[in-house]
C-alpha cells in the first residue's frame, strides 16, 4: 500500500432531502450518520485501518450530477493519485447519473488503481477479481435516477401546496423580514431591515428614481441586504460585495419596490427549471404567480406600494439569458472598491465600473476601457510574462527547486492533518454537547476557538499552496506545459484559454491603467 495515498470518507446529502440543523449544530443528522457508519466499517476492515483517512462532504447538493465542490475537490486529489480508495454509505451518496457512476467504477477508478466501497451496497471493488460491478449497480443507479426525477416532481408539488396555504418557501427571508423561530414557514417582521424597506419605499413615493434612491442609500451608508443577512449568520454565494465594502446597486433597489411581499402577502414561482438536470430556468408570466394575501404583517402600506411603483416601473416580462462569458469573465475588478467591472456587449464591447452611478463622487476610474485595447495589453504582457516564466524553467532543469519544494509539499501535508484533527474536535466537541457533558455556552466558546484556528490555517496554507503551484508550474509541468508556454509566447491573438491559465485577476486604476496578478508570480503593469 502506498503509504502517501489516503482513504476518502465521501459524504453528501441533497437540500431536498437535507434535514434542519438544530441551533449550534453545523451539519445534517444524515452527514453525521453517514459519517459514523463509515468510521464503524473502516474500523472493523484491518486492511483499511492503515490508510491515512480524510473526509470530503458535499452538503445540500444534488445528485444529480458531478458539478459539486466537495465532488471536484475528491476527482482533483484522483488526478493527483493521491486516492487509494474511496468509501461511500451507497452508490447514491456518488451520484444518481448511473451512466457516470458506472463508468468511474468499471473505469476510472480501476484504471487508477483506486478501490471503490459503497457500504450499504455491500459493494467493494477488491472483492470483484477484475469483474466490472455489473447488472446489479447499474440497475440500482437507473433507480436512483428515477428517483430524482421523481423527488423533484415530489418537492415542487410540496413547496406548491404549502405556498397556496400561505407559507413560506424560500430559503432566505427577504429583507425586513425573518423566519419566525417555532415555525420557518412563517415571516416575521425584522426591524432594522424593515426601517430600510420603509426608507426606500418613502424616497420612491416623493418622487425619487431608482437610481437617486441608489446613491443617497450609498452616500448614507446604509448596510445592504447581504450585509444584514451576514450579521444574523446568514450567508450565501450569490450575495455580491467585496468585504465590507458593499453597495447597493439599482437592481436591488427595483427588486424591493416591486415585491408585494411587503404587503403581506406570500408570493411563489417566479421562476421554474423544467428538467431535473436543466440548470436553465424561465421567468413564469407574473399572472400565473401563486399569491396569498395576509400571510405576515406588511411593512408598507398599499397605498405606499402604488406610489412608489412609478419609481420601480411595471414588471416586464423577459426570456432568462444565460450570462455574457467574455474574454475576460471573472477575471477584471476595480483596484479601488474591490467590485467587478461590468461588461457591455456593444458594437465596441467595453467595461465599466459601476460603483460611481451608484455611489456618485467617489476614487474608481471614471470611463471606459475597451475589450479590444485591454486585450492588447494582456497579449503583450502574457509573452513578457510566458518570456520569464520560461527562463526560470531554464533555471530551476539546470539544477535546484527539489529541497524546497519537498518542505512545503511536508508543510502542507501536516497542515492538512492539523485541519483533520481541528474536524474531529468540532465533532467531539458536538458529541460532548449532545450528551450533556458541556453547556451551550461551553460549546460555542470552544467551537468559535476551533473555527479561529481552522481560519488561520487556511490562510498559511493557501499561502503556501499559491507558493507550491509556482514553484510546481516552474518545475514539473513538463514537456506538455512547455509546449504551451511556448505556443503563448508566438500566439497573435489572445484567448480565453490563456487568460484563464495565467491570469488571476486584473485590476483597474483610477487613472485606467491595469494591475495584472498572475497566478505564478508577481504582477505586471500595463497602461
Amino acid at each position: 500500500m502506498n503509504k502517501e495515498k489516503v482513504l476518502v470518507m465521501y459524504l453528501r446529502i441533497s437540500v431536498e432531502d437535507k434535514e434542519h440543523p438544530a441551533e449550534g449544530k453545523e451539519e445534517s443528522n444524515s452527514i453525521i450518520n453517514q459519517r459514523n457508519l463509515l468510521r464503524d466499517y473502516i474500523g472493523g476492515k484491518e486492511e483499511l485501518v492503515r490508510y491515512p483517512v480524510t473526509e470530503v462532504c458535499d452538503d445540500g447538493y444534488s445528485g444529480i450530477n458531478l458539478e459539486r465542490p466537495g465532488m471536484k475537490h475528491l476527482l482533483e486529489m484522483v488526478k493527483k493519485q493521491q486516492v487509494g480508495c474511496i468509501i461511500v454509505k451507497d452508490f447514491s451518496r456518488f451520484g444518481r447519473d448511473y451512466l457516470t457512476v458506472s463508468d468511474y467504477i468499471d473505469q476510472i477508478f480501476p484504471f487508477m488503481g483506486i478501490r471503490f466501497i459503497s457500504v450499504n451496497d455491500h459493494y467493494d471493488s477488491a472483492a470483484c477479481n477484475g469483474m466490472t460491478s455489473g447488472l446489479d449497480v447499474a440497475f440500482r443507479n437507473v433507480v436512483y435516477g428515477y428517483y430524482s426525477q421523481d423527488l423533484s416532481f415530489k418537492v415542487k408539488s410540496a413547496k406548491r401546496a404549502k405556498a397556496q396555504n400561505g407559507d413560506f418557501t424560500g430559503s432566505f427571508a427577504p429583507l425586513g423580514y425573518q423566519k419566525m423561530p417555532q415555525n420557518r414557514n412563517k415571516l416575521v417582521v425584522e426591524p432594522e431591515g424593515a426601517a430600510i424597506v420603509r426608507k426606500i419605499f418613502l424616497l420612491a413615493g416623493e418622487g425619487m428614481s431608482v437610481l437617486q434612491i441608489t446613491r443617497r442609500l450609498n452616500q448614507e451608508h446604509i448596510p445592504t441586504p447581504c450585509q444584514i443577512k451576514n450579521k444574523q449568520g446568514k450567508f450565501h454565494k450569490w450575495w455580491n460585495g467585496k468585504g465590507k465594502e458593499r453597495i447597493w446597486d439599482d437592481g436591488v433597489v427595483r427588486n424591493i419596490l416591486r415585491d408585494e411581499r411587503y404587503l403581506g402577502k406570500n408570493v411563489y414561482g417566479k421562476w421554474d427549471c423544467t428538467k431535473v438536470k436543466d440548470h436553465h430556468v424561465h421567468r413564469i408570466p407574473s399572472e400565473d404567480w401563486i399569491k396569498v394575501e395576509h400571510c405576515h404583517e406588511p411593512i408598507i402600506s398599499e397605498a405606499e406600494f402604488a406610489a412608489a411603483r412609478e419609481s420601480a416601473g411595471e414588471y416586464i416580462q423577459e426570456k432568462w439569458r444565460m450570462p455574457t462569458i467574455h474574454l475576460f469573465s471573472g477575471k477584471i475588478q476595480c483596484e479601488v472598491c474591490g467590485h467587478s467591472l461590468r461588461y457591455f456587449k456593444a458594437t465596441t464591447p467595453y467595461f465599466r465600473c459601476m460603483t460611481r452611478k451608484y455611489v456618485g463622487e467617489c476614487s474608481c476610474m471614471n470611463g471606459r476601457i475597451k475589450e479590444d485595447e485591454l486585450e492588447v495589453t494582456v497579449l503583450s504582457a502574457i509573452r513578457l510574462y510566458v518570456k520569464v516564466l520560461l527562463d526560470q524553467r531554464v533555471l530551476q532543469e539546470q539544477g535546484n527547486g527539489g529541497g524546497v519544494l519537498s518542505s512545503l509539499r511536508k508543510q502542507l501535508a501536516t497542515m492538512q492533518v492539523d485541519n483533520e484533527k481541528s474536524k474531529e474536535q468540532k465533532a467531539l466537541l458536538y458529541d460532548q454537547f449532545a450528551d450533556g457533558k458541556i453547556s451551550r455556552e461551553e460549546f460555542r466558546k470552544r467551537q468559535e476557538a476551533i473555527t479561529h484556528r481552522q481560519d488561520d490555517l487556511q490562510q498559511r496554507y493557501d499561502k503556501l499552496q499559491k507558493e507550491l503551484s509556482h514553484l510546481e508550474c516552474i518545475t514539473d509541468a513538463g514537456k506538455v506545459q512547455k509546449k504551451q508556454w511556448e505556443d503563448y509566447l508566438g500566439a497573435e491573438k489572445l484567448t480565453r484559454g490563456m487568460v484563464k491559465a495565467l491570469v488571476d485577476c486584473i485590476y483597474v486604476h483610477q487613472d485606467g491603467s491595469i494591475r495584472i496578478q498572475w497566478k505564478f508570480g508577481d504582477g505586471v503593469m500595463g497602461e
